[in-house]
């Protein structure tokens, strides 16, 4: 009873200070400002998988996969199986993102997993005003993010992880760098389909700036003078900026499961810092435990959003205990165009 009683002490501590963590990052909120662009780590709030474009970003509580690792430490808890999944994501402007995940469970409720995810450009000529057709050099930019996350099932309704991430964000010759941690729980109930509440906050971390020779140029302290040096080395200095802290709040459930097919649900309330509050929503239907669809809606409600619907599918491969799906997520992305991910994830 004393080991219960302590367990129990546990779970309402972390979950008061995961509340509490989103309650101090709503103080700093001004609510008719949204922030947008006021922190680095882009890449950080960016879709990582086919199923999670798909389903609106809302697949931390239906951890069926590695690729939920990315949204929260604690989802693949529950798995038995190891699991990877790899994705290639055509972005915006020309640009594209590399995802790979892996879950792996370990003894005595615990799971080890590991991430990484890239985002690159091809090389553009450098240009100046007086250069406009290009000084003969070429640049390119890129992010970089690699974290492990650990997870622990402390019973068989509770689960918890931790994950710490290096994040790199990149252009030409200059490169800013940071560390942040995510905490999530994962809590199944046995009402309504085995309804799972799901807690995360995410991204806490060090501020980034940006440092480089791209930042190194001569100066001349008084262009009327004459004869004094005009060369004196000197240095841009950048700003430092925050990584993009969110706290989630969510709910999904099995709301129908037989013989034919199931269809889950997931509900999640999102709080950013860089943006404003908003709603992620997905569905996902398998059929015969073979072919999903998915449909999703990801910043419902928030001032400005332009993303549209989100819609995808996947055939699974079973092999003998293991299996192979692939995964095609879209999702429109308004005057900008539309996003598409192709994912491939198996057992291990």
């Amino acid at each position: 009873m004393w080991v219960n009683l302590q367990l129990s002490n546990s779970i309402q501590g972390l979950i008061s200070f995961l509340l509490l963590s989103a309650t101090l990052i709503g103080q700093n909120y001004v609510t008719d400002v949204s922030k947008v662009g006021t922190t680095a780590g882009g890449i950080l709030d960016m879709p990582v998988s086919a199923r999670s474009l798909a389903m609106g970003n809302s697949i931390s509580g239906l951890g069926v996969d590695a690729s939920a690792l990315f949204i929260n430490p604690a989802a693949t808890t529950r798995l038995d199986q190891g699991s990877i999944t790899a994705t290639y994501m055509p972005w915006l402007a020309d640009t594209r993102l590399q995802c790979f995940a892996l879950s792996m469970p370990l003894s005595q409720g615990f799971v080890f997993g590991t991430y990484i995810t890239s985002w690159s450009m091809d090389d553009m000529p450098v240009r100046t005003e007086i250069q406009q057709d290009g000084t003969g050099d070429f640049f390119n930019a890129g992010d970089l993010v690699a974290a492990l996350v650990v997870g622990k099932q402390l019973t068989d309704r509770f689960s918890i992880g931790l994950g710490v991430k290096y994040l790199q964000e990149r252009i030409w010759h200059s490169t800013a760098k940071g560390y942040a941690m995510d905490f999530g729980t994962v809590y199944r109930t046995n009402i309504l389909g085995d309804l799972t509440m799901i807690t995360v906050l995410s991204n806490y971390g060090t501020d980034m700036q940006m440092n480089g020779r791209d930042q190194s140029v001569v100066h001349d302290p008084d262009t009327e003078a004459e004869g004094n040096n005009g060369n004196i080395p000197a240095e841009y200095t950048t700003d430092r900026w925050p990584l993009p802290l969110s706290f989630r709040f969510g709910l999904s459930s099995k709301v129908i499961s037989n013989n034919l097919f199931s269809v889950a649900v997931e509900f999640d309330a999102i709080h950013p810092s860089n943006n404003y509050e908003s709603i992620d929503l997905g569905v996902e239907i398998l059929i015969l435990d073979y072919v999903y669809i998915r449909l999703g809606k990801n910043s419902l409600f928030q001032n400005d959003a332009i993303e549209g619907l989100s819609l995808g599918g996947g055939v699974k491969f079973p092999i003998n205990t293991k299996a192979i799906v692939f995964n095609y997520g879209y999702r429109d992305f308004g005057h900008l165009g539309y996003l598409q991910a192709f994912s491939v994830s198996a057992t291990l």
